[in-house]
């Protein structure tokens, strides 16, 4: 009888959420008030405030009270693009020439092997399972992307500085650009395999890396832009607004032309990082004003996740999280000892390349859109790839900035104090 009551005050709830959920603006701003006090309740018992960020979305979504929709998630998509526009231009700023020189074969060595790692691990795993060459490459592609956003978050949270923490950066910038290069073999391949041997994996793959080159040049540009934007004003708040115009209007170009908008910013933070005047405080206050915008952001990603597909997590999704972890960990290592690495980031940068969002969900729903429409063979491998990654992707983004803390408090990269 109790868990009657409970189901139908829940009930209740949620069909006034709906009610509630026509204005646009107070579930917007009710969201952002609720992340942000998350966020500060699991600070306060030293759990990154990202993990509680994204709790709550998870229960202000669907799979508990329904307070946001996937219809209405579907909605701030420009919202979320804007929010990971700026996490993209901030992960380009901490990638400071001076500190990535002293540690580019490091970076280059670890990029490489745990791309491969995670791939080579994750593609035997499921191949012993499925038997099914096309089904093992996908899977094994997707896992090599690490979602930037969470671990991003903690890193600026906590103010980490140190070697560990730019390879944690210039590894999040290049990773996802190895994902999608995989990722179009292995969707050539598994396509092929489902047409009867059709494949279109040359127009593939150079459409892949059209959209990478394009992103790169595209943040070139804006980069450019903003320097010259930023020597003619020495005024820090008019500089926010022509920097904030700048991430506005490249990111809707970015989209119209099918470009990486996390590239294209990345790409504009490191030139106007490195060839501009401005000084750190700079970046600190753009993260400042836009915080509202990433509260919302991990909210809404929250909200995302279904609780329902932990169902279909099954054997494939156990072996897809276990060896992934295993290959990024064993690649990190592999990679540190070539390059003869610090030993703290042979030991921790493992723990900071686990979270996995975004791209990974994007691919995997590009992957079941495509193939769903070929055949029914298509459409049951799709359901398959799709369901697995949105299910180990609730796990990731939960415990993956746990771990980032972790890592930083015992590496001694913490440092609470804004820059001055």
């Amino acid at each position: 009888m109790v868990s009657e009551k409970r189901q139908g005050d829940i009930a209740v709830v949620s069909s006034l959420f709906v009610q509630i959920e026509m204005n646009i603006l107070m579930v917007v701003g009710i969201s952002i008030i609720l992340g942000f006090i998350a966020g500060l309740l699991f600070k306060k018992i030293n759990v990154p405030e990202v993990v509680g960020m994204i709790l709550m979305g998870v229960f202000l979504g669907e799979s508990v009270l329904g307070f946001l929709s996937y219809s209405f998630i579907e909605n701030m998509k420009p919202l979320i693009d804007l929010a990971l526009a700026f996490i993209g231009l901030g992960i380009g700023t901490e990638l400071k020439f001076d500190l990535i020189s002293k540690l580019k074969k490091s970076i280059f060595f670890i990029l490489i092997f745990e791309s491969f790692g995670a791939f080579a691990l994750v593609t035997l795993g499921v191949f012993a399972l499925t038997r099914e060459l096309h089904i093992a490459l996908v899977f094994g592609a997707l896992a090599i992307s690490t979602a930037p956003a969470a671990t991003a978050k903690v890193l600026w949270d906590y103010g980490a500085k140190g070697d560990l923490t730019t390879t944690i950066f210039s590894v999040l910038a290049l990773d996802d650009i190895v994902a999608i290069i995989a990722y179009a073999f292995a969707f050539s391949y598994a396509e092929s395999v489902i047409i009867n041997g059709k494949t279109f994996l040359i127009d593939i793959l150079l459409d892949s890396l059209l959209h990478i080159i394009g992103s790169i040049v595209l943040g070139l540009i804006t980069g450019y832009i903003m320097i010259i934007l930023s020597n003619k004003t020495k005024e820090i708040t008019r500089l926010l607004w022509f920097i904030f115009i700048c991430v506005i209007a490249v990111s809707g170009v970015a989209e119209s032309a099918g470009f990486s908008l996390i590239l294209t910013n990345v790409i504009a933070g490191i030139i106007f990082t490195n060839f501009s005047n401005f000084n750190e405080k700079t970046f600190f206050l753009i993260r400042e004003a836009t915080y509202p915008l990433i509260v919302l952001f991990f909210v809404l990603i929250g909200g995302k996740l279904r609780l329902d597909y932990m169902a279909h997590i099954g054997l494939i999704g156990l072996t897809y999280l276990i060896l992934r972890f295993a290959g990024k960990f064993s690649g990190v290592a592999v990679g540190g000892h070539i390059s003869k690495s610090s030993a703290k980031i042979k030991k921790y940068l493992g723990f900071c390349l686990l979270t996995q969002g975004g791209l990974a969900i994007g691919l995997a729903t590009s992957f079941y859109y495509n193939l769903a429409a070929l055949s029914e063979v298509g459409y049951h491998l799709g359901t398959l790839v799709l369901n697995t990654i949105v299910a180990t992707t609730l796990i990731v983004e939960i415990l993956g900035p746990i771990f980032v803390k972790h890592a930083i408090t015992k590496t001694d990269e913490i440092y609470k104090k804004p820059p001055t």
